[in-house]
């Protein structure tokens, strides 16, 4: 039997409003030189990805230190001729089969349950009305829980769901701030 201690994982930082012209090759680069309050101290600075949003802007999410987050976050940054605000970027896996979290469709063993009244078919078979919805999750966690139970009415998908809090707040721990 082998014992080890979890490594804690680096904090992601997302980047809104972004210019066009930013990649994510040439983000870090761009952040160190146009703001110097931010010190790095050895620590890594490395673009994940960019997305665009609904409104046709580049965001851009970064895996970076510690102590750069909490640099980052406390400053407007300067990227090109935009200022940019940045947050912690959290988001947790889910499975769009079985509507549960900390893993994917791919890994799933489970049926397929619609995530608005957790019956045995896909969510466009659904017929449901928003007020007889049922969340999976929250069904699962008042089964197993010993403290209170928690709202069940609403779709597993809501950003409002008392189990995505939760597990978001078990990310926030397992996070290195």
């Amino acid at each position: 039997m082998d014992i080890y201690q979890n490594k804690l994982r680096n904090p992601r930082v997302i980047i809104y409003s972004v210019p066009e012209e930013t990649t994510v090759d040439n983000i870090g680069a761009t952040i160190m030189a146009q703001n110097p309050e931010i010190i790095t101290n050895d620590e890594t600075i490395e673009a994940k990805f960019r997305f665009k949003n609904k409104r046709g802007r580049y965001n851009i999410v970064m895996e970076v230190g510690p102590q750069t987050r909490k640099q980052i976050l406390q400053a407007k940054l300067k990227i090109g001729w935009n200022i940019c605000k940045a947050a912690d970027y959290l988001v947790p896996t889910r499975c769009f089969k079985y509507s549960r979290f900390n893993h994917k469709q791919y890994e799933c063993k489970g049926e397929d349950t619609c995530p608005h009244c957790t019956g045995t078919h896909k969510m466009k078979e659904c017929t449901t009305t928003i007020s007889e919805q049922k969340c999976i999750n929250c069904i699962a966690y008042n089964k197993h829980s010993k403290e209170g139970k928690i709202n069940e009415n609403h779709s597993a998908l809501s950003k409002d769901c008392p189990s995505l809090q939760a597990v978001l707040k078990r990310y926030r721990e397992n996070v290195q701030y």
